[in-house]
Order: structure tokens, then sequence, then C-alpha cells
């Protein structure tokens, strides 16, 4: 049966809208874990600043603006230093992202594994970390390339996983390095051959800690933080502080300096070979993966297409003057719980004001309002579309115990700015089982199991190419207009199926009409022409 396709790329309107003014469950959860990060980022921030290292930029006034509460919070920015928390997780989450996406669509059925290695001995505080990091990145690159060559391993993916230890007096005290390595086999191996890679593999790196982890389920077990922080659900566990190790929040301003100075211009996470060139790939088609709400409301993985960027502003005016910046609209987010339990997109504003004086401000604020208008429309469409599944829930009743069918959500296909079509009545010449007298509660037919199973079995027939979700979605739109069994009017339906078949046989192999698509009303390229005569 066939499948909907989804790697396909979808534009970055249509992933926004899907989720505008959904209800999200971890909202607490979410809003803690988003406060622990900025905690621990402002921490480590101070810290490096203590020795006169920049941590914070602030050559910019980014404000974030709710699209449906209209909330605002200023955005603290900081540098993009993987020693930063803020920074970090969206890089990891980024990168789970693509490397999720690319384990389930882009490995063409072989199995990826992954594999630790370490350095050996810890590097002493203040000791040569650069030296040793470069040693033991040269010895992964050659093993790398001669196991591609011996064994047909493909190394797919290397991150940095740097763990810090503080045990007076003993030799393991300083900075241990760790790679988190991804590899598939590009052709089939023996268990002899399998033990012998192993083996080989532990020899050429070294010498060094080797373990081959198994199977790659989840792509967040080997995309793991470069640094750790003392707590947090990422944090360390009670039996790493029991081993001594300490998070990078807690070492030292000189400690920190050594290490910023060592690891300053480090590649930390870096795809390779045929994972390198799916992101390459991404960012040459400007596209990104990220979550969207998927049929049922269960969220999978997109292609999305981002739009090209707006042109900046000049800084100066031609008379030297330099120009207010108000209500620069940089971009917009996916719709997420930011300031509620409701999910909302967010622009992201330069300069925001709700008095501009100059006209790109004024130009600016009004489409930020836009945006607003438009947002409230997707959230009502979406909330329409969930009221219109609840209702359509069929209880169905058997003679063994009682069950419940619940809705599906229509299907994402159906894009954005179109409406859902009213759903016609099942067409049934069976009377109905009870006369409503006057005054008299209407009596509604209960339909069982065995009608599902009737009516299920004649759209599979009449297109094979539905898939489990849409049929069941026809099958329940139909419920609520039932009069009777079903049997005999799927038997009446199936028979002039039939008969028309019979008389043209090209009816059911014809290609699907294209789905025609309306344009988004807002435009978000608005400051082109200001832009360019300015």
């Amino acid at each position: 049966m066939a499948t909907r396709r989804t790697d396909r790329p979808i534009q970055l309107l249509t992933a926004i809208s899907r989720g505008c003014g959904l209800t999200s469950d971890d909202f607490d959860s979410y809003a803690a874990s988003r406060e622990a990060i900025i905690e621990q980022t402002e921490t480590i921030a101070a810290t490096l600043e203590e020795v006169g290292i920049q941590a914070r930029d602030q050559g910019r006034d980014i404000t974030l603006v709710g699209e449906l509460t209209g909330e605002c919070e200023r955005i603290t920015g900081f540098r993009r230093l993987h020693l930063l928390p803020e920074f970090a997780q969206r890089h990891r989450h980024r990168m789970i992202r693509r490397l999720s996406f690319f384990l389930e669509h882009c490995t063409r059925g072989r199995t990826c594994r992954y594999a630790v290695a370490t350095s050996g001995q810890r590097v002493p505080w203040h000791g040569d970390l650069k030296g040793r990091r470069a040693e033991f990145l040269n010895r992964i690159n050659r093993w790398s390339s001669e196991a591609r060559r011996k064994y047909g391993i493909e190394v797919l993916y290397r991150g940095d996983n740097d763990t810090f230890c503080r045990a007076e007096g003993t030799t393991t005290d300083g900075v241990n390095l760790h790679a988190d390595l991804v590899y598939r086999p590009t052709r089939r191996l023996s268990p002899d051959d399998w033990d012998r890679f192993l083996k080989w593999s532990r020899d050429r790196l070294g010498g060094v800690h080797w373990r081959d982890c198994g199977a790659l389920r989840n792509a967040s077990a080997v995309v793991r933080y470069v640094l750790k922080l003392s707590w947090g659900r990422e944090g360390l566990t009670a039996d790493d502080k029991a081993d001594g190790l300490v998070g990078i929040d807690e070492l030292t301003p000189d400690e920190l300096a050594w290490y910023y100075h060592a690891t300053l211009g480090v590649t930390r996470v870096k795809p390779l070979r045929a994972f390198q060139t799916f992101c390459k790939s991404l960012s040459d088609n400007r596209e990104e993966i990220r979550w969207v709400p998927g049929p049922g409301g269960k969220r999978e993985l997109r292609r999305v297409q981002r739009p090209r960027l707006e042109p900046r502003p000049p800084a100066a005016a031609r008379d030297g003057q330099p120009i207010l910046l108000e209500n620069i609209v940089l971009g917009r987010t996916a719709a997420h719980p930011r300031f509620s339990s409701v999910c909302e997109p967010c622009s992201i504003v330069l300069g925001f004001t709700e008095t501009p004086t100059t006209e790109l401000g004024h130009s600016g604020f009004n489409m930020i309002v836009t945006r607003r208008d438009q947002a409230a429309r997707w959230a009502e469409r979406n909330t329409q579309r969930l009221q219109e599944a609840a209702r359509l829930t069929v209880h169905c009743v058997t003679s063994d115990s009682p069950s419940e069918i619940p809705s599906c959500l229509p299907s994402p296909e159906s894009e954005d700015l179109n409406h859902l079509p009213s759903v016609p009545s099942l067409p049934s010449d069976t009377p109905a089982q009870a006369i409503q007298h006057e005054g008299q509660a209407p009596e509604v037919y209960k339909p069982t199991m065995q009608d599902f199973e009737q009516l299920s079995a004649f759209y599979r027939e009449v297109n094979p190419r539905l898939n489990d979700a849409q049929v069941r979605a026809s099958v329940m739109a139909c419920g609520p207009f039932w009069e009777g069994p079903i049997g005999p009017v799927v038997e009446k339906m199936r028979a002039k199926f039939n008969r028309n078949r019979k008389t043209d046989p090209a009816t059911t192999t014809a290609a699907r009409p294209r789905r025609m698509r309306l344009a988004d009303p807002v435009n978000d390229n608005a400051f082109m022409a200001f832009y360019s005569a300015a």
C-alpha cells in the first residue's frame, strides 16, 4: 500500500501554520528547562567575563513577539560558543533533527552503529590540550580512511565530548577527550571480519579505550553535549560526581580561561562523508529539518524550505546620518509554547517599539500586526479541525466489550489557507431502525465493528493507494450519517462501482489531478522596495 512521502520539502509557512494554536502538554517542563539553561549560561558567561573574555553580544536589540499572545521577550545575545549551554542546546537539537532524518530516509536500509573512543590519559590542567587534541583527531581521521578502504566502513559523524575531573594528587586530574562516532558498513561483513575490524580499530587508534555500542536507534544517544553541566537533565549523574567529575559551570576562572583558549576555533561537531553531503544539500537548498505536526497530531520530521533573507537596511543614510533602526523583522520562529501552553509563532524583531517614529518602523509594525492576524486565522482553523475531529469520534459497542475508535485529524496535505470542505453524507437505502415521534428523543444507530470492516474493505478496493489513516478517517467521517447496517449499502455501491469499472477500466488508474494551492496573502518581503530606495 502506498505511504505518504515525508522526505519532500514543504514551505516554512506550512510548517508554522500546522502547529499554530495547538496546546502543548509539556509547557511547564519546557519553561523550567529554558530557565535552567539561561541560568547556567549566565553563570558561565560571568566567569568568562571575570577573566576578560567576552561572552555576550550586546550589539543588537532583538525581541521575540508572540503572534497570538502579543507577549514580548528581549533576547540576551551570547556568543556562539559550545562553552555556553544556550548555544550548545540549540546546536545539539539542530544536529539531532538532521541526523534523525538522515537515519530514517538516507541510509538505504543499512543499519548505522556508534562507538566511543578516548584519547588515553587525561590532559592535566594548563597542559598541552591543543596538541593532544590535534593528535587524537589525526588518529581518528586516519582510522576512518583506512576503515573505508579495508572493511568498507563509512564514518558519518564525529562529536567531541570532554569531561573534567578534579582529583587532587592523582594522575586522573584534568581533561579527558572523548569522541562519539557514527558509522555504517557499505558491504556485508562476516562475523569473523567484524571481529577483526573491532580488534583492528582498537590497535589502529593507538590502544586507547574503544567500544562499539551497537546499532544506533536514537540520534540523541550519540549527539550529546560537548561539555556536561553539574546539574540538570543532561548534567552529571551521581556516579559521575562520585568519580570526581565536575561540570563546566564548576570550573574556576583560570581553568575555564585555559580551556577556552585551548579549544578556540576547533570544530567540535563534524558531519562526515554522506552525512556531510546531506547537510551541505540542506544549506544549498535553503532547507532545514523541523518537527511538524502530522496526521493524528503526531509530530514528524520534515524538510522545511526557508524563505530568502530579507535585505537589511543600510546603517547610514545617503547624507551620512545614522538611521534609527525600528521594527526590523528578521525572521519567524516555528510554533512553540513560548509564553503559554498554546503553541504560537514568534516574530524576531530588531529594535521593537510600539510607537515607531520612522517610516521603516511603521512598515515593520504593520507587518507584525499582519502576522498576528494571520496567526489568529491559523489558530482558529486548527481549533476547528480538532473540534471537528472530536465531533466525528465514533463510539462502537460490540457484543464482547465496548470499545472506542479515536478520530483522526485531517491530513496536513490539505494546505494552509484552504478550509476543510464539508463532508457529504453516506447514501443509504436502508430504512431507519426507529421512527422519531414528537417530543421523543431521536434514536441513533450505533455502528458495529462489522460495519467498519465492511466499509474499510470497500474503500481499499476503490482506491488501493489509500493508507490506513486515510481509510480510517473516511470511515469515521461517514459514521454519523448511518441509519442502519452498512452491509446492504456497501454491496449496492460495490455493484455500481464494478459496473462502471467494466465500462471504463481507466477510471481507477487515472492520475490524480494536481492540487491547487492558494498563495499566502502576507508578503514577508514587504521591505524590499523601501530598502532598495534607501
